[in-house]
């Protein structure tokens, strides 16, 4: 569990809020709207991104047959909690609008988080194949 954490949930939760931090940050250097609301923009932010790593585990407990089986159902059960937190913490209004760019930035969002995670956990079991063969090479 905790090298899950330090190897998947920190750099995720790094990542995810760092660009969410940054894009606000330009959104605030350009509009000038929400300068005062900052902080608790960030808080929202950070508490949003923690429930999504909890339920991340939760779903992590589940046995799919495949990847793909696994993002379909941790994409559909945390687009919900998404909008929840985009409308009650006022992150986009309620139009058309807003809730179709905030539903592909958020696809966007996923997809590329998991196909980050993806080709880590991909490369590390390459590392450790090609360490066992070497291994069992010089000892062969």
């Amino acid at each position: 569990m905790v090298h899950k954490i330090l190897k998947t949930y920190i750099p995720a939760i790094s990542m995810c809020f760092t660009v969410i931090i940054l894009l606000a940050g330009m959104i605030n250097l350009v509009t000038e709207g929400r300068k005062n609301l900052f902080i608790g923009f960030a808080f929202e932010v950070a508490g949003y991104l923690v429930l999504t790593c909890i339920l991340d585990e939760l779903i992590g407990r589940i046995n799919f047959k495949t990847y793909l089986g696994h993002f379909i159902a941790e994409a559909a059960l945390l687009y919900p909690v998404n909008l929840f937190f985009a409308v009650n913490f006022k992150w986009i209004g309620i139009n058309t609008g807003s809730i179709i760019l905030c539903s592909i930035v958020y696809f966007f969002v996923m997809a590329a988080n998991h196909l980050y995670f993806y080709y880590m956990e991909k490369s590390s079991a390459e590392e450790i194949n090609r360490l066992l063969e070497d291994w069992r090479d010089r000892n062969v």
